[in-house]
């Protein structure tokens, strides 16, 4: 706990080192505009957390985690936008998002539980292909390949407004979305739960020789990955308001990975 303790601390500075920069833009008269891309690369970042549950901890290499982020924000999309009949707000929504997540996770965790490695590998290539593809031709739920535009932005009254031309409260809610990931990744890395993704990826059979439910963990992992994923495509359709197929293709499950 000490080592995760220091951990978390010192990822914290970094992180409000890095935070602080897009402060140049604002009291600074530089002609810089910082924040827009920095959020960006904390949604990536938040992206690579959850990949990193499955294939950091657990050693499952997936190459479909854009896949759960597409799922993700098209739940989102659908259960907020006005040409829908549900509406919720976006707190409630990103909950359900999760839970969507989780789910998805389950789905496909669950047949893949005796493939290892390569295959492992060829199946979540499979699945982030397939859900893009199938989301362009769901026409009646998605509108194809136009997407779902017209996403509302979390305000929260009184306190923040988020608007398209005021890149600072997305930027604030990605950095703070991160780091409470971030504390809890490293939390659950020293945890039981934590310690028996580590068994699996250095040796399952023995493991599961140990005593170790390696079914059950494993659909844990695929779980929580890919309720973060699902995190990612919320943040990226709340912030640019709309989300189509093509957002989520191979090269963005590449990116994250890399």
């Amino acid at each position: 706990m000490a080592i995760s303790s220091k951990r978390i601390t010192i990822n914290l500075l970094l992180i409000a080192a890095v935070a602080s920069i897009p402060i140049v833009e604002k009291f600074v008269p530089l002609g810089l505009h910082i924040s827009d891309p920095m959020t960006d690369v904390f949604v990536y970042a938040i992206l690579g957390l959850g990949l990193n549950i499955l294939t950091g901890f657990t050693g499952l290499l997936n190459l479909g985690v854009a896949a759960f982020a597409a799922i993700g924000a098209y739940v989102f999309a659908i259960s907020t936008c006005e040409i829908y009949p549900f509406q919720l707000g976006f707190w409630s929504a990103l909950g359900l998002t999760m839970a969507a997540g989780a789910l998805a996770g389950f789905a496909l965790g669950a047949p893949t539980l005796r493939v290892r490695g390569d295959y492992l590998a060829i199946v979540t290539l499979g699945f982030g292909e397939i859900v893009p593809i199938t989301l362009m031709n769901a026409d009646k739920f998605t509108d194809g390949v136009n997407g779902i535009g017209g996403i509302d932005k979390p305000n929260i009254p009184g306190i923040l407004q988020f608007t398209l031309i005021n890149p600072w409260p997305m930027y604030g809610l990605v950095v703070v979305l991160f780091t409470l990931i971030m504390i809890m990744i490293y939390r659950l890395e020293d945890s039981r739960l934590g310690r028996t993704w580590d068994a699996i990826r250095e040796d399952e059979l023995a493991a599961e020789s140990s005593g170790v439910n390696t079914v059950i963990a494993k659909l844990q992992a695929f779980a929580v990955g890919a309720s973060i994923a699902g995190i990612v495509g919320v943040v990226n359709a709340a912030k640019i308001t709309i989300v189509t197929p093509d957002q989520f293709r191979f090269a963005v499950s590449i990116s994250a990975l890399a």
